[in-house]
């Protein structure tokens, strides 16, 4: 069965981004997001990992990865999975409500049923898909969005794994944000952290839940992002952004985005790949039996208030 990916950037509205798509074979290389990952799962189900913990989305549900939650993504029944997934700057929920106090951080769970949250979820990548945008996309999305908050908890994360900060894992990412697309050697950020090589691997992994090189990749996932968005041709991308060249661009972005940069750079809301609506093509016969939709009722699988 092919697969396919459709990606939506609506203009005028800056920090909403969407992603259409079915997988079967395509694997997520372990990476995070700056934003909110509010995805619902229309067919098959999705296995994967956030900060080290494995989960599972079968169809009907949905899933929140917090911002920078590090996670992976593959297919947890042999058809794949189908899903829709709506990318949040964290910035826009305070902004949205006209609100001075600082927006959530944390996410109440991660893997849950909400019915009315999916339903709106969907009108809204509807009216992102058949574009243009106007009133009727802005007063979809603001519905989702409000759906959403009751999920979410107010204040910052948590640190994550449970582990405290370490002040020269700090250093070493502050070294790798300063010099995001330039070749950093392990001996060079050793001597900025101050710890041994094994040890700073081993302490990095464990704080950042990345390694600093998958790290630094993703640093350039996201300035790579950025630049495309505003015009820059891939191959002055890859360039630019620390790449061995445009297929290495091409091959890495696929594995942490779900399409390529050049697909990526021409993503509208009324036209993505030159295909209006993005339709995806009919989903086979599934070769498992999903968990029939829940009510109204919100209903958690992966923690609790």
């Amino acid at each position: 069965m092919a697969e396919h990916a459709a990606y939506f950037r609506p203009p005028g509205l800056d920090g909403i981004e969407a992603l259409h798509a079915r997988f079967v074979e395509h694997r997520y290389r372990p990476h995070s997001h700056p934003t909110w990952t509010v995805a619902v799962v229309e067919r098959g189900a999705a296995r994967f990992t956030v900060d080290e913990r494995a989960e599972r989305a079968d169809r009907g549900e949905l899933f929140v990865l917090e911002p920078e939650a590090v996670h992976t993504g593959m297919a947890a029944v042999p058809e794949g999975w189908q899903y829709k997934v709506l990318y949040v700057d964290p910035e826009l929920l305070p902004a949205w409500g006209e609100s001075d106090a600082a927006g959530p951080r944390a996410a109440r769970w991660t893997v849950f049923r909400d019915r009315a949250l999916r339903d709106a979820l969907l009108r809204a990548h509807g009216a992102l898909a058949q574009g243009p945008t106007g009133l009727a996309v802005d007063e979809a999305l603001l519905a989702a969005v409000a759906g959403l908050r009751p999920h979410l908890l107010p204040g910052p994360a948590e640190p994550r794994r449970g582990r405290p900060e370490h002040a020269a894992v700090r250093r070493a990412a502050a070294h790798l944000r300063e010099h995001w697309a330039e070749p950093v050697r392990l001996a060079e950020l050793s001597t900025v952290a101050g710890l041994s090589r094994f040890e700073l691997v081993r302490r990095f992994r464990g704080q950042m839940g990345l390694t600093p090189h998958a790290f630094q990749t993703n640093l350039r996932i996201e300035r790579a992002r950025a630049l495309l968005a505003a015009g820059e041709p891939p191959a002055a991308v890859a360039a630019g952004c620390g790449f061995a060249d445009q297929p290495h661009l091409t091959r890495v972005f696929r594995q942490a985005v779900g399409i390529t940069p050049g697909r990526y750079a021409r993503a509208t809301s009324f036209k993505t790949a030159g295909r209006p609506g993005a339709i995806l093509p009919p989903w086979p016969s599934p070769t498992s039996t999903p968990r029939s939709p829940s009510s109204s009722a919100t209903i958690s699988r992966s923690g609790s208030d």
